[in-house]
């Protein structure tokens, strides 16, 4: 077996064990944890990609200790949400106009950073913290498996049908090696993962959910996966970091979860 497809099996596995641990044993609060150590985690890994120079490191510890206070209140949806949110506008508007007053670089490039800087906090705040959000759900227990469930065994197939059967470019500008087989595979098992979960776990799940779900996830998770490579490429870099041995950083492994779940959530909100 390829040595690298072994690490990422085994950290796979040691992950899943311990997010599912969480999500049981913890309830809301371990879900909510999750959700801040990931936000944490992405932020601090975007905005090495997007400042990578040592000095830069201003503009990094700016964007991400800004970003994390956000993401907290956003994730415990605080009271003074509204304000909080003027401020980080105010504070990160402020410092870019003294940015733009002290250094030598040109206008357009530091209205472009602040451009990514913003783009990147509501980016990762506002959907890692649907993770709690559905977990606090009626059945929410149930409805936050599938929050992961389905992105990552879509993920998975689309993986393995792409390297058998993929001849298709699905998206050679953003992400060469994805194709349209593996894409399809990826939707198929999704749908197959729902029903199984439905026949053995969430028995309150329709036939036809299980459908919507089983698509909807899966083409979500997709669109996530790309635009997290969208930002790779733009920013020129493989991988976000290298904090999960054989898989990159977390934005490389959740960034298909994060799409898919405010799908998941506004979907068990509206049935």
């Amino acid at each position: 077996m390829d040595p690298n497809l072994l690490k990422r099996i085994i950290t796979a596995v040691f992950g899943i064990a311990c997010i599912l641990a969480l999500i049981i044993f913890g309830k809301t609060w371990g879900v909510t944890f999750l959700a801040l150590v990931g936000a944490c985690g992405a932020l601090f890994e975007y905005f090495v990609m997007l400042f990578p120079k040592e000095e830069q490191g201003i503009q990094r510890v700016v964007g991400g200790v800004l970003g994390f206070i956000l993401s907290a209140f956003i994730i415990f949806r605080a009271g003074i949400l509204y304000e909080s949110v003027s401020i980080f506008f105010i504070v990160i508007f402020l410092f870019y106009v003294y940015l733009i007053h002290t250094s030598q670089d040109e206008i357009q490039k530091l209205v472009g950073e602040l451009a990514y800087s913003l783009m990147g906090v509501f980016y990762v705040s506002f959907l890692f913290s649907f993770w709690p959000k559905v977990r606090e759900l009626e059945a929410g227990v149930y409805w936050i498996f599938l929050v992961f469930l389905i992105p990552w065994v879509s993920d998975t197939a689309a993986y393995f049908v792409g390297r058998k059967w993929g001849q298709r470019k699905l998206s050679p500008v953003i992400s060469p090696h994805k194709t349209i087989e593996g894409a399809v595979g990826g939707i198929l098992a999704a749908v197959i993962g729902v029903f199984l979960y439905r026949i053995f776990v969430f028995h309150e799940l329709t036939w036809m959910s299980c459908v919507i779900l089983g698509v909807g996830g899966a083409v979500l998770s997709q669109v996530g996966d790309l635009f997290e490579s969208l930002l790779k490429r733009a920013l020129a870099v493989k991988d976000s970091g290298v904090v999960i041995p054989g898989h990159g950083g977390i934005l490389d492994r959740f960034d298909s979860v994060l799409f898919c779940a405010p799908f998941i959530y506004f979907y068990a909100r509206l049935i």
